[in-house]
């Protein structure tokens, strides 16, 4: 990565850590089409993409919608959710791994998909979130 590019993905991860999620993806976005041939900007713009479609779409227990921040489709068979949610992991994890490096929203990214995962792959937890969360008639 050429040390423009790292500096300006360093301003875009100050405004991440300042809780300036949309300053930061609009950061990124346009590192990412001033230098189309780099991977680190679009990784960084996936990462910004998925936290701010975490602080936007909460549900009335204050969870986040994994549904959402996971993309995928919440009428789902529990093996149509499960096999989404794989594809969608290893959509993320390649775009991701290996070309953002450790940044914090990277790693948040990580963590949140985590959670979500364990949320929604078990059958019994995700039977109980849909309760939570008013998803009671979608099975």
């Amino acid at each position: 990565m050429s040390k423009k590019i790292n500096e300006l993905l360093r301003y875009c991860e100050e405004n991440f850590e300042r809780g300036n999620l949309e300053l930061a993806l609009r950061c990124a976005i346009s590192i990412s089409i001033a230098n189309p041939d780099a991977p680190e900007p679009y990784a960084h713009v996936a990462a910004y993409r998925i936290l701010l479609t975490v602080a936007n779409n909460r549900m009335v227990t204050g969870e986040p919608d994994w549904y959402a921040v996971l993309g995928i489709n919440k009428r789902g068979s529990s093996k149509s959710v499960a096999i989404s949610i794989e594809r969608r992991c290893e959509e993320i994890i390649e775009v991701l791994d290996g070309e953002a490096g450790l940044s914090k929203a990277v790693l948040r990214v990580y963590d949140l998909v985590r959670i979500g995962v364990a949320e929604l792959m078990d059958e019994d937890r995700r039977r109980a979130y849909d309760l939570r969360c008013g998803f009671s008639n979608i099975n």
